[in-house]
């Protein structure tokens, strides 16, 4: 029978691995690698250099302090010895180009959103690019708590996550979204399920809140304008309208505040992020609950998609993009190791979101 040390020696032995495995696809792209020793809190390459251009320790120092990493570089005769030692985890301030990119996306779905209400009127009165300020601010809290809740759950279980990217585009919304990276690899099912829930679950959440706040804020009206794009309803917001405004006559439907706008928008974007495909958050999850069988439910849900393309045509680029990006969910490192019960719980828990979410056709013109 194991004891306690013993586990807590096995998963040490494990980190280090892990770490081991991270530092080795760093050093491998400066380094035709021969041997490394993982030995204690540390690993030694021994490695013959590449042909590099200038300044390749510095960037070299850089990339491995992305995993919390130093690294001590001794020449021995043709090769060199490296030794990587790991440095504390610490939540450090988010980079420039992660801050750059959070303001140029501030502004874009500002612009965005102003021009949606006013048109060309903006150009005459600048002043009116402030009326988008309220889903604009709902929204981008939204995505940033649903990344946040990734790089926080990635932190917990020492997971180095980068901070997240913002992307501005000119689209309907001003964004594409945001991204997040793992910058060391995902160490069995747990932390798969437990960073892929993350997300979603904690971005619901103020989402949730907008939809409530949101309708209470809205008006109802009789016969919808002519050519007003509207954003369709899932179990969960047709609860949530229904608690708040009860229900509505024929003819009437709820022109929606900004604030409502941009938790449906929200809560559309976490139904997206769950779909069971590839690196999306929803194929980190059911790989982490169900393994390989993840694959047979992505094509099965692929086909899914060809069929609901003819509710709404979105779906057939969403289906072409997921062919691109592969549907399938790669092993974690301990890909034979189960997750324990209360994994599975979140794991289910966010399945069920993505059930409430999930709306055949998001988007319509009237």
């Amino acid at each position: 029978m194991d004891t306690k040390a013993d586990k807590a020696n096995m998963d040490d032995a494990q980190d280090l691995d892990i770490f081991a495995t991270a530092a080795y696809q760093i050093i491998h792209k400066y380094f035709d690698i021969t041997l490394y020793r993982p030995s204690n809190d540390q690993v030694i390459f021994y490695a013959h250099p590449r042909l590099r251009k200038p300044g390749w320790k510095w960037k070299l120092k850089k990339r491995l302090k992305v995993i919390n990493a130093r690294v001590i570089i001794r020449r021995e005769k043709e090769s060199y010895k490296l030794t990587v030692s790991r440095t504390h985890q610490k939540i450090s301030r988010p980079p420039l180009l992660n801050l750059l990119l959070f303001a140029l996306t501030f502004l874009s779905v500002l612009i965005t959103s102003s021009y949606l209400q006013h048109g060309d009127q903006i150009t005459e009165d600048p002043a009116l690019i402030w009326s988008g300020l309220p889903f604009t601010v709902t929204l981008l809290v939204i995505l940033l708590v649903h990344e946040m809740g990734h790089f926080w759950a990635g932190y917990k279980r020492g997971v180095v996550m980068s901070y997240p990217f913002f992307i501005p585009a000119p689209t309907f919304l001003g964004t594409f979204g945001a991204i997040i990276k793992s910058r060391t690899p995902i160490k069995d099912k747990n932390d798969l399920i437990l960073i892929g829930a993350a997300g979603p679950l904690a971005g619901a959440i103020p989402a949730i809140i907008a939809m409530a706040l949101g309708y209470a804020l809205s008006a109802i009206i009789e016969l919808p304008a002519a050519g007003m794009m509207t954003f369709g309803d899932s179990l969960l917001t047709s609860a949530i309208r229904f608690i708040v405004i009860g229900s509505l006559a024929e003819p009437e439907i709820v022109l929606l505040s900004q604030i409502a706008q941009a938790g449906k928008v929200g809560l559309l974007i976490t139904m997206i992020n769950l779909l069971p495909l590839g690196q999306l958050d929803g194929g980190h999850i059911l790989y982490g609950l169900l393994g390989k069988k993840q694959h047979w439910i992505a094509i099965l849900f692929l086909i899914c998609l060809a069929g609901f393309g003819f509710i709404w045509k979105g779906w057939w680029l969403w289906l072409v993009l997921a062919i691109i990006m592969k549907p399938f969910h790669p092993p974690v490192i301990n890909d034979d190791a189960p997750p324990d019960k209360r994994h599975k719980i979140i794991g289910w828990i966010a399945v069920l979101l993505f059930l409430l979410t999930f709306v055949p056709a998001p988007i319509s013109v009237n």
